[in-house]
């Protein structure tokens, strides 16, 4: 069963699954290195290092958007 936050993303982002290993942390980061938005997010270039495991990345990204994090 999909977390409210996985359902959030799963509708913002047109990625269907849960974000909760490392081939959806890849298919999040892709999305989100296309949005203007994203270095708001990151707070310059680089990504940082908080953001490179999946469900930080996927609760970060959640939160940033006005969705819910996911505390499982």
């Amino acid at each position: 069963m999909r977390s409210p936050r996985d359902k959030f993303l799963n509708q913002l982002t047109g990625i269907d699954g849960e974000f909760d290993n490392w081939p959806a942390w890849q298919r999040l980061m892709d999305w989100l290195k296309k949005q203007p938005w994203h270095q708001e997010l990151f707070g310059g270039d680089k990504i940082p290092s908080r953001l490179l495991h999946h469900s930080t990345l996927a609760n970060e990204v959640s939160k940033y958007l006005g969705g819910p994090e996911d505390n499982s």
